[in-house]
């Protein structure tokens, strides 16, 4: 039985999809901030359906591998090795079969060893592959013009790319960014000129091999050193790519990344090329370069019309655009964006290459010499930038909109990167990029013992009145879609009711950006170690402490974070029991409340919810729907604000029955957010990685009862933080004075405001929670630094009261302070949690 062409092709790209989505899923595992959100969150409902049919898909792929090798069981030189990958097939299969593979997954480093593992039958199939077709290959040499056909593809590519990707970026941005006509025509040639000079440093490299395969005076021996050379080549270009710009993005560093790196090069390289020398035609000598080899499977694309060739090419480009728009909305740090605009790259490279015309010359001398005023205006680009970053009469200075239109622009963001980013003016900072690395992510496998975080000297229950504590965490609420903070908005009534009754801090921030280590700051009280998460985490649990002593009866919706945070306890009782955190609702909760209100227990209620109805993922989930005849101002993003005007609607009815029921009038409420949301600025969306002023703002409105309100008092504009939540529950309880130290939060309410001084820094720590980006917070919440370990850059933002923010210029000496206190303050949690 031997398929026809096309069914080898299908059959080895499922089997290969297969493969690739195994290992993938591994090598999230082994991630802590994946295993926390994706395996047990739940983030991506689909991604868990399909794990649950993983051990099933894994038949029709194996049969799809076996059917490609269909005759090497019966015989031929591979046949021993053919019958050995059946029988491991058959038995793997059987085994995940009883023992499902994806769902038991740890986050340790089994998950890392079996990400490697499971690339191992690609390996298996190649060799089988070269087995089969090494005796017929055919190696006619490497023809005297083959250099301009590798020039040519290379000038055509990055030309394309440029194109495609600009008119995209013009499409997704022109509305947001104030650029004249001279100035996007600026950005199209820095975007122009960094593809080229990427592309033609390729053919430099591919040229080069072509020279050194060109010493040996026998053809086929031409042929076969420059085919080693060049597989070699894109082993080692795709093993970078991998290691340098998609896996940092996934906070994977060191060893562990040059390994995953490696052997997923190494095992999709070899499957791909030696898949397209099985089907070699024998008789066919017309390819005359290392590179033909690799391209077998689309070799026929040259004997196509130039209109069929051009059809093809706009298909790709509107491909290209379909994927970036398609994983914009949901991404972390432009990661899946990258590696599509890589796929895309590679894709058009080898189209071009297939159609260029083989008797087009282009002399060495002459690539060369467009090579050297190539990178002439490039650097001359790169050298004028600090003047264009400062030029005035613009409505955005060009150097800012450089970086803002690779949020748009991702093979621009793509190609600065591997030029720029890693090679530019903060090489110098690298050490400290690394030291953050270094604080980052702490994997399970590194145990630490837990401190014992205790905010007063001696915890005791609190005599007499105690009040019921409600705490509403809206996910990704952003404090600019709440009308207590931006007149603007006209959809949120009830909680502007809400606030006129309450405290509205003004000037309130997140610790952490991304709920996997802000929400469990807020039990803490304070700032943690990098680490998802040190258990057991009792010890450090601050809140916890306190609702125990005074015996508060607890209803939490207890969700993948919680479920490791919390003890277990009789005093506990689950809300949205059953529920998986990433369908939380508010107006469901609500309702549940209500009903356990009817009949409230004896001992004082403490209620804790994180609802996730405008988290990105679950809008998305929603096809990113408005209710018919819903009306809203035209500056908010309409899925999200719809989805807060229902939150709302709900909240004003939860408070009216509270309000009948006489609780509302013993009770704290705290509505908050435990971080805030990208919401397409510059590009950005979601919270992921970054603390862009829209992710690190956050509402914090607090209502006290009256008896309470009476004895303390507040400054609604001085800075606060998530994590003073729960040393202001201490206070408020009667268990002062809290400790000070710049670990921990401080209290809001206190009996004179001369207690609060004391508790006053000149700079505060901000962190993501999945990657090395951190931020400083300096002069009373109006300054922000942010250093991205990721990407290698640093941004300054001037904050204004009123919510709005902008770019600040940054001094190499601003820029030294900060990254030292950040360093220091790094330490400081490093040293009181014992980390060495």
């Amino acid at each position: 039985m031997r398929l026809a062409r096309w069914q080898f092709i299908l059959a080895r790209f499922f089997f290969l999809a297969y493969i690739l989505f195994t290992s993938t899923y591994c090598l999230l595992a082994y991630i802590p901030f994946t295993y926390q959100q994706v395996h047990l969150g739940g983030l991506l409902p689909w991604l868990t359906r399909l794990v649950h049919l993983h051990a099933l898909i894994y038949w029709p792929a194996c049969i799809a591998a076996l059917l490609t090798i269909f005759a090497d069981l019966k015989s031929g030189p591979a046949r021993f090795l053919a019958r050995g990958f059946a029988l491991a097939t058959l038995l793997a299969g059987m085994a995940i079969s009883i023992h499902p593979l994806l769902p038991a997954l740890s986050n340790d480093v089994s998950s890392l060893r079996w990400c490697i593992l499971s690339l191992v039958p690609l390996l298996w199939l190649a060799i089988i592959d070269w087995l089969d077709t090494r005796k017929s290959l055919t190696w006619p040499g490497i023809a005297d013009n083959d250099g301009s056909k590798v020039f040519l593809a290379c000038l055509c590519t990055a030309a394309y790319l440029s194109i495609t990707y600009f008119q995209l970026a013009v499409f997704r941005g022109s509305a947001s960014l104030s650029l004249r006509a001279s100035e996007w025509l600026w950005l199209l040639l820095w975007s122009l000129l960094s593809h080229l000079l990427i592309f033609f440093l390729l053919f430099v490299l591919l040229d080069l091999i072509s020279i050194a395969a060109g010493l040996f005076t026998n053809k086929s021996t031409q042929t076969k050193s420059g085919f080693i050379a060049a597989l070699l080549l894109i082993i080692f270009l795709i093993a970078l790519s991998l290691c340098y710009i998609i896996l940092p993005s996934l906070s994977v560093y060191g060893i562990a990344a040059v390994l995953i790196a490696a052997a997923f090069a190494i095992s999709l390289v070899l499957y791909t090329t030696a898949s397209s020398l099985r089907l070699q035609n024998p008789a066919d000598t017309t390819n005359h370069h290392p590179l033909d080899l690799f391209l077998i499977p689309i070799q026929f694309l040259r004997r196509t019309s130039r209109s069929t060739q051009a059809l093809l090419l706009v298909a790709l480009a509107s491909f290209a655009c379909i994927l970036t728009l398609h994983f914009s909305r949901l991404d972390w740090d432009f990661t899946l964006q990258k590696i599509t605009a890589l796929l895309i790259w590679i894709i058009a490279f080898a189209i071009f290459y297939v159609i260029s015309p083989p008797n087009k010359r282009v002399t060495r001398l002459w690539a060369y010499i467009f090579g050297v005023c190539l990178l002439a205006a490039y650097l001359g680009l790169l050298l004028a930038q600090p003047r264009w970053s400062t030029e005035e009469n613009s409505p955005t200075p060009l150097g800012n909109a450089i970086d803002a239109i690779q949020g748009y622009d991702i093979s621009f963001r793509l190609a600065d990167t591997l030029l720029h980013d890693r090679f530019g003016p903060l090489r110098a900072s690298s050490s400290f990029y690394s030291f953050l690395a270094d604080n980052t992510n702490i994997p399970r496998s590194r145990r630490i013992a837990p401190v014992d975080v205790n905010l007063v000297p001696r915890l005791t229950s609190t005599p007499g009145r105690k009040p019921n504590i409600f705490v509403f965490v809206i996910d990704s609420l952003r404090r600019d879609y709440v009308s207590p903070y931006n007149p603007a908005v006209t959809f949120t009534p009830a909680l502007d009711a809400f606030a006129r009754d309450s405290i509205v801090f003004q000037n309130a921030f997140t610790r952490y950006g991304g709920t996997g280590l802000s929400e469990p700051s807020i039990w803490v009280g304070g700032m943690m170690l990098h680490q998802q998460y040190i258990s057991p985490f009792a010890p450090m649990n601050s809140l916890q402490k306190l609702l125990d002593a005074n015996h508060y009866r607890e209803w939490v919706s207890k969700d993948n974070i919680l479920q490791q945070i919390l003890p277990s306890s009789p005093n506990i009782n689950e809300l949205d029991a059953n529920i998986g955190a990433m369908n939380y609702d508010l107006c469901r909760t609500l309702h549940e409340l209500n009903d356990r209100l009817q009949s409230p227990p004896i001992d004082p209620i403490f209620v804790y919810t994180q609802p996730q109805n405008i988290h990105v993922s679950v809008i998305d989930r929603e096809g990113r729907s408005v209710p018919a005849g819903v009306q809203l101002p035209s500056q908010f993003n309409a899925a999200y604000a719809s989805r807060i005007q229902k939150l709302d609607a709900c909240f004003g009815e939860f408070l009216s029955a509270l309000k009948k029921t006489g609780l509302y009038d013993n009770s704290i409420i705290i509505l908050t957010s435990d971080h805030g949301d990208s919401l397409g600025e510059n590009g950005r969306w979601g919270h992921a990685y970054t603390l862009f002023p829209e992710i690190i703002r956050i509402p914090l409105i607090v209502h006290l009862p009256a008896w309470m309100q009476a004895d303390v008092k507040f400054n609604p504009n001085s800075v606060a933080f998530l994590t003073d939540i729960t040393p202001s529950l201490y206070y408020l309880l009667g268990q002062k004075p809290t400790a000070n130290d710049a670990l921990f939060g401080h209290p809001l309410f206190t009996a004179t405001l001369a207690e609060q001084q004391p508790y006053r820094r000149d700079s505060y720590l901000l962190a993501s929670s999945y990657a090395p980006v951190y931020g400083l917070l300096t002069d009373s919440g109006r300054s922000l630094y942010i250093a991205d370990g990721v990407n290698y850059r640093d941004y300054a933002y001037q904050l204004n009261p009123d919510g709005a923010s902008h770019e600040a210029p940054l001094t190499d000496a601003e820029r030294t302070a900060a990254q030292d206190a950040i360093q220091r303050q790094i330490e400081a949690i490093a040293r009181f949690y014992h980390l060495q």
